[in-house]
C-alpha cells in the first residue's frame, strides 16, 4: 500500500527535525567552542614577570625627569603563543622589544637595555613622565611584585656595513647604546659613531659604560654629544640637522655606510629625511630596516 505524504506535511517534518537537531546538538557544539575560547589566554596577555631591582640613573629634580633601570627576572617555564616570544629570545641588536602589559591600558613597548641569560634577568631603562600611564605604573611597581610581559619581534633585517652611524634622541639611548655595542662585537663595522642628542649634560647617563666601551674599542668607537640647552666643552651645541649629521658622520666609503636613529616616530622620520638630504637614502642605508 502506497502512502502519499503531502508537501505541506513533508516541509513541517523537515523544519521540526532541523529545529530538534539545532536545539539538542547545535547548542552543545556552540557551548563547547565558546568554552574553549573562554579558557584560552590571548597571546598579548603576557606572563607574570617579577621585578628584582630598581636602579636610579637620573634622580627626579625640578629641572629633570627621573630615569631608572628596572631589572626583571626572566619567567621560567612560560608558554608563549601568537606573536609573543620568550624574553630570552629577544634580539636587542635587531630592535626587538619587551611589551609591558599595563593594567587597564595596553601593552607598552620598551627596549631591552640588557639581557643576561646566565643570570636569568633582563633590564629596561625608562624615563618617568608626569601623568604617564605606563611609566607611572612601572615607577610604582615594588621590588618583588609581578606584572605581565612578553617579548615581540620588530620584524627587521640587518644590512651590515663597514661604517655604522647611530643617532639617539634623549632616552632613545637605551636602544642606541646596546645596538652600537652589538655592532662592535660582531666585528663587521670598522667604525661605529654614536651621536646622543640631549637637552643638558645632566640629562645623560651611562657615562661609565660609554667610557668603558671607548676604552675597549679605541680605534672603532666614537661617542659624540650634542646639547640643545647647554654649551659644554667637548660637546656640540644645538639640534640635529643635516649639517650636524654631515659633520659627525664621515664614512670613507658612502656605499658601505649604515645608519639608525632612535627616538619618537616623528624624530626618526625627520632624521631619515636628513640622511636623504646628505645622499644616504633610506632604507638602502638603514642598518636594520623593516622586512
Amino acid at each position: 500500500m502506497r502512502v502519499l505524504v503531502s508537501p505541506t506535511y513533508s516541509s513541517c517534518l523537515h523544519l521540526y527535525m532541523r529545529s530538534f537537531l539545532v536545539e539538542n546538538y547545535g547548542f552543545r557544539l556552540m557551548s563547547t567552542v565558546a568554552a574553549v575560547f573562554a579558557t584560552e589566554v590571548p597571546w598579548y596577555t603576557g606572563v607574570p614577570t617579577k621585578l628584582l631591582k630598581k636602579t636610579t640613573l637620573i634622580p627626579a629634580t625640578t629641572n629633570h625627569l627621573p630615569v631608572y633601570t628596572l631589572t626583571f627576572e626572566i619567567p621560567k617555564n612560560a608558554t608563549f603563543t601568537g606573536r609573543a616570544k620568550p624574553h630570552s629570545e629577544v634580539r636587542i641588536d635587531m630592535g626587538d622589544v619587551v611589551k609591558m602589559v599595563i593594567p587597564n591600558y595596553k601593552p607598552k613597548s620598551y627596549s631591552m637595555s640588557a639581557l643576561r641569560i646566565d643570570d636569568n634577568e633582563f633590564d629596561i631603562t625608562l624615563k618617568v613622565y608626569p601623568n604617564g600611564r605606563a611609566s607611572g605604573f612601572l615607577d610604582r611597581l615594588q621590588i618583588g611584585e609581578e606584572m605581565n610581559t612578553f617579548g615581540i619581534s620588530a620584524k627587521r633585517t640587518r644590512q651590515k656595513g663597514e661604517y655604522v652611524g647611530i643617532v639617539a634622541y634623549g632616552v632613545g639611548m637605551t636602544e642606541g647604546l646596546p645596538i652600537a655595542k652589538a655592532e662592535l662585537e660582531k666585528g663587521d663595522a670598522k667604525r661605529v659613531v654614536l651621536l646622543w642628542a640631549s637637552r643638558t649634560w645632566d640629562d645623560t647617563f651611562w657615562k661609565e659604560d660609554l667610557a668603558s666601551l671607548t676604552k675597549q674599542y679605541p680605534d672603532q668607537f666614537e661617542m659624540v654629544h650634542i646639547l640643545s640647552r647647554e654649551q659644554r666643552d667637548g660637546c656640540l651645541h644645538g639640534r640635529v640637522n643635516p649639517e650636524v649629521l654631515q659633520q659627525v658622520f664621515q664614512p670613507t666609503d658612502s656605499e658601505k655606510a649604515r645608519f639608525l636613529s632612535v627616538g619618537t616616530k616623528e624624530m626618526m622620520r625627520m632624521t631619515d629625511g636628513y640622511f636623504a638630504t646628505n645622499n644616504y637614502d633610506m632604507p638602502k642605508h638603514h642598518l636594520i630596516p623593516k622586512m
